[in-house]
C-alpha cells in the first residue's frame, strides 16, 4: 500500500508528521498531488490549544485542521470529465466532498451539506481524494502553491457578495490579515465608494494601501472607532466586515461604526462566547451576517469568482504569500505564522 505524510497536532504547539495510507482513485474521483497548504487563522487557534466556544479540544488532531489546498491532478477516474491529469487546481473542498443532492447543496451552501462524502485523510497531507466538483483550473498567472490562498479569500468575497455590495457603499474592514485584505480588495473591485481598514502591523497596513484602502487606521489607537467614523463620515458605514475574532472587541466596534440599517459581516472566529449589545443592535436596526465560508450566489460560486479576481489581479491575494516552507519544516511554518512581528502574511507549506 502506497503511503503519504500527514501532519498531526499531538499537543498544543506540537506538530509531528506520520505516514498514512495514500488514497486510491476510483471511477468518479480524482487524486490531487498537493503543492500548497495554507496555514489559516483557525489552524492557529487549534495550534495554541484553543477551539470552539465549548472549550472542547481533542488531541491528537490528524491532519492538523488544514483546509487551504492547491495542487496538480495526479490521477483521474474514467467518469471524470471536467479536469484531466496535469491540470493545476485550486480546491473548494466543501463542494468537492458535497453530496450535490441535499437541500443545502441545491441552494449552493456546500459547507452545510447534510450528506458529506468522506474520502480518507484530509488536512495537511500530500495527496487528496475528491470529486471533480469544486476543482478550479488555474490560469498561468497564478502559481500553484500560491493558489491555496483562494480558500480564505473566497470567504471574504462571499461575505461581501452576500451583503449585496454592488457599488457606491462605504465599507469598513476591521482587521488586515488575509480575510481583511481580501475584503478590502473585493470591496474596491465591486465598486465601493470608500474603503477604510484597521490594521495592527506595519506589513498589513502597507498591503491594505496596495489593495485599495482609502484610509488605514491603527487598531491599537484608543480612539479607533472615532477615527474610523471621521473617515467614513455621515451616519457610519453601510457595511462593516469583522475579520479578527479571537479575544478582540471588534464586534462591539462594528456596531458602533455601522450606520442605522447597515450590515455587519462577521468572518472572525472567537475563542469564547461573545456578547452583542442588543439594545444598540435593535435601535440601529443592524443586520448581522455570520458567514461560515463561501457558497453560490447567482450562477457563479464565490470560490470561482475569487479565482477570477486573482487571475485578473483585481484582487491579487496571491501576492500575500510571504513565506513558503517544505513539509518537514511545518512546525517552524506554524511558529512563523503565529508571530506577526516577523513580517509574515500568508505562510504556505509545500509538500
Amino acid at each position: 500500500m502506497a503511503m503519504m505524510r500527514c501532519a498531526v497536532l499531538v499537543a498544543p504547539r506540537q506538530i509531528e508528521l506520520e505516514e498514512v495510507p495514500r488514497p486510491e482513485v476510483d471511477d468518479d474521483t480524482v487524486i490531487v498531488k498537493i503543492e500548497g497548504l495554507g496555514i489559516c487563522g483557525s489552524n492557529l487557534h487549534w495550534w495554541y490549544g484553543g477551539g470552539p466556544a465549548t472549550g472542547v479540544m481533542f488531541f491528537p488532531m490528524k491532519g492538523a485542521g488544514g483546509h487551504e489546498h492547491a495542487g496538480v491532478v495526479a490521477e483521474a477516474g474514467k467518469n471524470v470529465r471536467r479536469v484531466k491529469i496535469g491540470d493545476r487546481v485550486a480546491i473548494d473542498s466543501f463542494e468537492s466532498t458535497s453530496c450535490g443532492a441535499c437541500p443545502d447543496c441545491a441552494s449552493g451552501r456546500f459547507a452545510q451539506c447534510s450528506n458529506r462524502r468522506v474520502f480518507g485523510q484530509s488536512g495537511f497531507v500530500e495527496y487528496l481524494k475528491l470529486t471533480e466538483k469544486g476543482l478550479h483550473i488555474l490560469p498561468d498567472s497564478i502559481e500553484t502553491h500560491a493558489a491555496a490562498i483562494a480558500e480564505p479569500a473566497a470567504a471574504s468575497v462571499s461575505g461581501l457578495r452576500r451583503a449585496g455590495l454592488d457599488g457606491g457603499e462605504r465599507v469598513v474592514v476591521l482587521g488586515a490579515g488575509i480575510l481583511g485584505l481580501a475584503a478590502v480588495g473585493t470591496a474596491r473591485a465591486l465598486g465601493a465608494e470608500k474603503v477604510v481598514v484597521t490594521a495592527k502591523y506595519d506589513q498589513q497596513a502597507k498591503f491594505a494601501e496596495r489593495f485599495g484602502a482609502d484610509a488605514v487606521i491603527s487598531s491599537q489607537d484608543e480612539k479607533v472607532v472615532q477615527r474610523v467614523l471621521s473617515e467614513v463620515g455621515g451616519r457610519g458605514a453601510d457595511i462593516v466586515v469583522e475579520t479578527v475574532g479571537g479575544h478582540a472587541p471588534t464586534l462591539g466596534q462594528a456596531a458602533d461604526i455601522v450606520r442605522p440599517g447597515g450590515k455587519i459581516v462577521v468572518l472572525g472566529l472567537w475563542d469564547d462566547f461573545v456578547q452583542v449589545d442588543s439594545w444598540k443592535s435593535v435601535l440601529k436596526d443592524i443586520t448581522y451576517m455570520f458567514c461560515l465560508t463561501y457558497a453560490q450566489h447567482g450562477r457563479r460560486t464565490d470560490f470561482g469568482y475569487t479565482v477570477d479576481l486573482m487571475a485578473s489581479r483585481k484582487v491579487p491575494v496571491q501576492d500575500l504569500v510571504t513565506h513558503v516552507f517544505p513539509m518537514d519544516q511545518i512546525g517552524e511554518a506554524f511558529r512563523l505564522a503565529a508571530d506577526k512581528t516577523q513580517g509574515a502574511m500568508k505562510v504556505i507549506v509545500r509538500p
